[in-house]
């Protein structure tokens, strides 16, 4: 079955994030996307994927998630050694 193809606009509604910053993600290599005339698709898998690795982009040099796992290592708390 064929991924479900979504617009910039759906996509940063399911994101949660601005139109902007999925056409960044995408420029950057952060989220997967193809160019279709002048607009972008991206399939809906790609950004559930990018949505759970929290949502790099060219602002953020790590993701929400490493920054938390950064942060519990080196309050004593992690596993860590």
């Amino acid at each position: 079955m064929a991924d479900e193809l979504l617009s910039p606009a759906q996509a940063s509604e399911i994101a949660a994030c601005h139109n902007d910053t999925i056409r960044r993600a995408i420029e950057k290599g952060f989220l997967a996307g193809q160019r279709v005339g002048r607009t972008w698709a991206i399939k809906r898998s790609d950004l559930e994927k990018w949505i759970a690795a929290g949502k790099p982009n060219h602002r953020r040099k790590t993701t929400r998630k490493q920054e938390e796992a950064e942060a519990t290592d080196q309050d004593g708390t992690g596993d860590s050694q």
